[in-house]
């Protein structure tokens, strides 16, 4: 996703797209939190990966290519991450994503 002809807008040097009021979070920082299993739960994954777009379409105005990607790419990853939210316990609630956005 870091490459390619719009890999510049998931890098962490663009602190106009990904900002985050305690922390600056990008899809580096999330890939390294995995990594170093800082995730309790797929649920916290999941939160990060969310938050990346949703800062990205917000700082970003509809217009804007990052914008589009960004609202794009979460509806991708939603449709990822279902199958596997499926299969984990339901003690966990989290917002069905479909009745918070909607896609064209």
């Amino acid at each position: 996703m870091k490459t390619g002809q719009y890999g510049w807008g998931w890098h962490s040097e663009n602190k106009l797209t990904f900002t985050d009021k305690p922390i600056l979070l990008d899809l580096g920082l999330v890939k390294l939190n995995l990594s170093k299993n800082k995730y309790s739960s797929p649920f916290d994954f999941a939160s990060d990966v969310r938050l990346v777009f949703e800062n990205a379409m917000l700082y970003n105005p509809k217009t804007d290519e990052v914008h589009g990607m960004a609202h794009q790419l979460l509806f991708y990853f939603e449709m990822l991450f279902r199958p596997i939210q499926a299969k984990l316990p339901t003690n966990h609630h989290v917002n069905e994503f479909s009745a918070v956005y909607e896609f064209d």
